[in-house]
C-alpha cells in the first residue's frame, strides 16, 4: 500500500506541474487536464445536495405526522415523500456513477500503461480508489456545505399550510453521515465496474480494442418486473380491505416504480447498442456513420449522456396524473396543492441533476474520444463533419430514449387511467414542457461543448 501511494502522489505532483506549466505559457493542456476532476467534484457535490434536501423534508414531514394535534391528513405526506425519493435516488445514483466514471477511457489508458509496465493489479486499482475516494470526499464536501448554506431558502417552500423552520430540515447526524457515505459507495462501486478491463486485458484498452457486445441478458430484469407489474394490478382491488393491506400496496408501488428506473437504466445502453448497429448498416454520410461506429464502440457513454433527461422523463410522466388528482371528490384542497408543489419540487431537483449529468457527461465524452477526434482530422475530417456525427450521435439515441421513458411512464400509471384523463391538457402540458425542455438541456449541452473538440483536434 506505501508502494501505491508513493506512486500516486508521485503522478499527482506531475500532472500538477503539468497543469501549472501549461497554463503558464497560455495553453489549454493544463485546462484540459484538470477539467475532469472539476466536473467529477461538480457532479459529486450536486448529488450529495440534492439527496440531503430530499432526505431532510421526508425527515421533517415524518415528524409532522408524528407531532401531538396532527391530522390523519398529515399521514399522508411521508408516503408521498417516499415517492419522491424513488423518483430521485435513481437519478442521484446515475449522477454520482457519472462522476466516477468521467473520462473513463483516459484513465483506463493511463492505468493500463503501467499494468503492461509491471504494476499489479492491486495497484492499479488502489490508485484509481485514491483519484475516485478523494474527487468523491471534495464533491460530497462541497454539497454538504451547500447544503447548509441553502437550508433558509428550502424551508420557505409551504406545506400543510406552513413553511418548514430551519430545523426541521436538518435530518439526525446518521443521515447526514449516510449521505455522503452512499456518495462515496458509489462512486467506488463505479470505479470498480470500470476497472475490470484494465485489469483483464490491459493490452486490448491501451490498443483500444473494440469491447463486447452488451449481453441481452440485461432485457431479464425487465421481463421480471414487466410481470411483477401485471400480477400487482390484477390484485389491486384485494388492497383495500385494511390499513395494512394498504401499506403493502403503497411499498408495492414504490419497489415497481424505483425497479422500472432502474432497469431503463440498465436497458438503456443496451438498446443504443442496437440502435447504433442499425444505423451503420444504412448510414448515407461519413457523419451518420461515425455517430453509428460511436455509439457501437461505447454505448454506454451514449446513454450517460442522454440517460439523466431520460430520467427526467420518466419522472415528468408518472407526475402528469398530479392535475387530475383535483378532480378526485373526497380530497382535500390544501392536499391537493401540496401534490402539485410537490410534484414540481421533486421535477425542479431531477431537472437540476439532468441538466449537471448532461452537461459533466458531453464534456466528458469530448476528452475521452480526444485520440479519435485529432486523428480525424488529421485524416482530412472536417471540423463541421465532427460536429455532425456528435450531433447526430446526441440527438438520435436522445429521441430513441425519451420516447421508450414516456411509454414506459405511461404504462406505470395506466392503473389509474382516470387521473391521466382527469389531468386532460394540463397532464399532457407537464409532461410535454419537461420533455422539450429536456431535450433542449442536451441539444444545448452538446452544442456548448464544440470549443472542446475544436481544442482535442488539434495536433
Amino acid at each position: 500500500m506505501t508502494a501505491t501511494l508513493a506512486v500516486w502522489a508521485a503522478l499527482a505532483r506531475r500532472r500538477g506541474a503539468s497543469a501549472t506549466g501549461a497554463a503558464g505559457g497560455g495553453g489549454l493542456t493544463g485546462r484540459l487536464a484538470d477539467l475532469p476532476a472539476v466536473l467529477a467534484v461538480l457532479a459529486f457535490a450536486t448529488a450529495t445536495w440534492a439527496a440531503l434536501a430530499v432526505a431532510g423534508g421526508t425527515v421533517a414531514f415524518v415528524h409532522r405526522a408524528d407531532a401531538p394535534g396532527a391530522v390523519d391528513e398529515d399521514g399522508v405526506y411521508p408516503l408521498l415523500a417516499a415517492i419522491s425519493c424513488v423518483l430521485l435516488v435513481v437519478p442521484v445514483a446515475t449522477l454520482g456513477g457519472a462522476a466516477a466514471r468521467l473520462t473513463v477511457a483516459r484513465r483506463n489508458d493511463r492505468l493500463a500503461k503501467l499494468r503492461l509496465m509491471g504494476a499489479t493489479g492491486l495497484q492499479v486499482a488502489g490508485l484509481a480508489v485514491l483519484d475516485t475516494t478523494l474527487e468523491a470526499v471534495t464533491g460530497a464536501g462541497a454539497g454538504l456545505a451547500v447544503w447548509a448554506v441553502s437550508l433558509p431558502a428550502l424551508a420557505r417552500v409551504r406545506f400543510q399550510g406552513r413553511a418548514f423552520a430551519v430545523a426541521e430540515l436538518v435530518p439526525d447526524a446518521a443521515i447526514l453521515l449516510a449521505v455522503p457515505a452512499a456518495v462515496l459507495l458509489i462512486a467506488l462501486t463505479s470505479c470498480a465496474a470500470s476497472l475490470r478491463r484494465v485489469a483483464i486485458t490491459p493490452l486490448g484498452v491501451a490498443r483500444r480494442v473494440t469491447p463486447r457486445r452488451l449481453s441481452p441478458a440485461r432485457i431479464l430484469p425487465l421481463l421480471v418486473l414487466a410481470g411483477a407489474f401485471v400480477a400487482v394490478t390484477r390484485a389491486g382491488p384485494g388492497f383495500a380491505d385494511s390499513d395494512r393491506a394498504r401499506a403493502v400496496a403503497a411499498a408495492v408501488l414504490l419497489a415497481l416504480i424505483g425497479g422500472t428506473f432502474a432497469v431503463y437504466n440498465l436497458v438503456g445502453p443496451l438498446l443504443i447498442g442496437l440502435l447504433g448497429r442499425l444505423l451503420a448498416r444504412t448510414a448515407r454520410t461519413p457523419a451518420t456513420l461515425l455517430a453509428a461506429r460511436q455509439l457501437v464502440d461505447d454505448p454506454r457513454s451514449a446513454w450517460r449522456g442522454v440517460g439523466g433527461v431520460a430520467l427526467v422523463t420518466f419522472v415528468a410522466g408518472c407526475l402528469s396524473i398530479v392535475p387530475g388528482l383535483r378532480s378526485t371528490p373526497g380530497n382535500q384542497d390544501r392536499v391537493l396543492a401540496d401534490i402539485g408543489t410537490g410534484a414540481a419540487a421533486t421535477l425542479a431537483i431531477a431537472a437540476l441533476m439532468a441538466a449537471v449529468s448532461t452537461g459533466v457527461t458531453q464534456a466528458a465524452r469530448v476528452l475521452d474520444q480526444a485520440p479519435q477526434y485529432r486523428a480525424l482530422h488529421l485524416g482530412g475530417a472536417d471540423l463541421a463533419v465532427l460536429h455532425a456525427a456528435r450531433s447526430r450521435q446526441t440527438w438520435i439515441p436522445l429521441a430513441v430514449t425519451m420516447g421508450g421513458a414516456g411509454l414506459t411512464s405511461l404504462v406505470i400509471v395506466s392503473p389509474v387511467a382516470a387521473l391521466l384523463a382527469s389531468a386532460g391538457v394540463r397532464g399532457v402540458a407537464v409532461f410535454v414542457l419537461s420533455a422539450v425542455s429536456g431535450a433542449g438541456l442536451v441539444l444545448v449541452a452538446s452544442r456548448a461543448s464544440r470549443p472542446l473538440v475544436v481544442a482535442v483536434s488539434r495536433p
